[in-house]
């Protein structure tokens, strides 16, 4: 695993590291990190010759995202956790949350977890 990158939103890290960090962090194909943009493999390939500047936020909150999820959770089971359904979820994944509505439901979901649990 590649150590995260830190502040990405100010520069100084590539969009490949960017992307290579999202899809090792969360255990993601090329074609998974890319249904979470929307968009196919091909066009993510474009992207490690740079994020289109509409994109930019959204890779950041992303690398962010995989980040928190790496200081609060167990990183070799991340790969797993995102892949599972989730009641706190609605039934949905990570994943498919994550492409459907963005960064903030995973945010409040885990702090969810950890208020429950005491984590």
């Amino acid at each position: 695993m590649k150590s995260p990158l830190r502040y990405p939103q100010f520069g100084g890290v590539s969009a490949q590291d960017q992307l290579a960090y999202v899809r090792d962090a969360l255990g993601l194909s090329k074609t998974e990190l890319g249904r979470l943009f929307g968009i196919r493999r091909q066009a993510l390939d474009q992207w490690n010759r740079g994020i289109p500047a509409d994109r930019t936020a959204q890779v950041n909150r992303l690398v962010e995202l995989a980040q928190f999820l790496q200081s609060r959770l167990v990183p070799a089971r991340i790969p797993e956790i995102v892949r599972t359904a989730a009641k706190g979820l609605g039934g949905k994944t990570i994943l498919e949350v994550l492409a459907t509505s963005g960064v903030e439901p995973i945010y409040e979901y885990v702090a969810r977890l950890a208020a429950y649990t005491g984590i």
